[in-house]
């Protein structure tokens, strides 16, 4: 039986209704302001907060309505933690004087405002001396190109007081998984459980790894007994996973501890049948007429299809011109529209994912 809580109003109808069926001689109702029928409205109150309790506790029971705080216990249960993000690491060349010492835990900042903490002392020799030095906090906004300068905070007499980043950039910073990313891995999870190997398993272990956001897997994409195996990363600035992050994926999924139990687990057999797949964007460009043709009605029908494309674009998958369709009918604002392009449905070959393009409005 459906649990329906009732409205405040509702409540305190029945407890005045109840009121004046078990009291004798004062009519068929209540004086306004008489100290009966307020107390009914405070028990009303006190009632209509016990069934918040109660509807609170319901929905934290199920991983599909668990608030963030439920569902890093329901995670707990399964043994996949919430990824907490990662910092970004880096290096630089200082210039300054022979022999001074940069300690360890000096600050550098960049012109956006993110933090940087030098990891050991590092004594100039020559005039110079390379420091490596990690994000104070998680997150790709931390990620800086190489070339980016840095300045310390407290500026070392005799030390030059900015330092250029080598070639090797600021990266590895990467953000807390979402609540809804979180959720969906959760429910992949119960929706499918490990079977030593499944080809869901693989997805469940890329999932895992911090900063990945959507896996596949592709059976038999060399041949019988093997598996194909790609990512992306959204909140990254660059999406498409580079060739060392595919190689450190492969090697986590060959062998890794589980992150919540600490046993061994990954691949059980034949780890040369492993492939990861390098990705392309797929991009799709769009011609619609729409009425109203207004910016506002455009960027609503933008972010409906992000998240379309983002939900059933992928590697072999195809995003259907009636799916496209049934976003922007969804989009707030939209009254009208016909998809002039594409005309057909949009289906990724096994190493593309798809990309929403530039999108041409016009008026209906």
């Amino acid at each position: 039986m459906p649990f329906d809580r009732p409205t405040l109003r509702e409540i305190n109808s029945r407890i005045q209704a109840d009121l004046l069926a078990e009291l004798t001689g004062i009519g068929e109702s209540l004086l306004r302001h008489s100290i009966i029928k307020i107390q009914g409205k405070v028990y009303a109150g006190v009632a209509h907060g016990e069934y918040g309790a109660i509807q609170n506790a319901k929905d934290q029971l199920f991983i599909l309505t668990a608030d963030e705080e439920h569902l890093e216990k329901h995670g707990a249960e399964y043994g996949i933690p919430r990824n907490k993000g990662t910092k970004a690491i880096g290096s630089a060349i200082v210039t300054g004087t022979t022999g001074l010492i940069v300690d360890s835990g000096r600050r550098l900042q960049s012109v956006t405002g993110n933090i940087y903490i030098v990891n050991e002392s590092t004594i100039l020799v020559g005039g110079t001396a390379n420091i490596e030095f990690t994000a104070e906090n998680v997150g790709v906004d931390y990620n800086e190109d190489a070339g980016t300068v840095l300045s310390f905070i407290s500026p070392i007499p005799g030390i030059n007081s900015t330092v250029t980043v080598d070639a090797n950039a600021i990266t590895g910073g990467a953000n807390i998984k979402e609540v809804e990313e979180y959720r969906l891995q959760l429910l992949n999870r119960k929706r499918n459980a490990p079977h030593g190997g499944a080809l869901f398993d693989y997805i469940n272990w890329a999932l895992e790894y911090s900063g990945i956001t959507r896996a596949w897997a592709i059976e038999h994409y060399q041949g019988t007994g093997t598996i194909g195996l790609t990512f992306v990363k959204d909140n990254d600035s660059v999406i498409l996973p580079s060739q060392a992050e595919l190689d450190a994926l492969k090697a986590y999924v060959i062998y890794h501890n589980d992150p919540n139990t600490n046993i061994e687990t990954g691949m059980p057999v034949n780890t040369a049948g492993l492939y990861m797949i390098p990705l392309t964007f797929k991009t799709v460009n769009m011609t619609i007429k729409l009425q109203p043709n207004t910016a506002t009605v455009q960027t609503n029908i933008r972010n409906t299809l992000i998240d379309l494309f983002k939900t059933y674009g992928g590697p072999e998958q195809t995003i259907a011109l009636s799916q496209m369709n049934e976003a922007i009918s969804s989009a707030t604002g939209e009254i009208r529209h016909k998809i002039i392009n594409p005309v057909d449905d949009e289906t990724a070959s096994v190493n593309q994912v798809h990309a929403l393009g530039d999108i041409t409005f016009q008026d209906y």
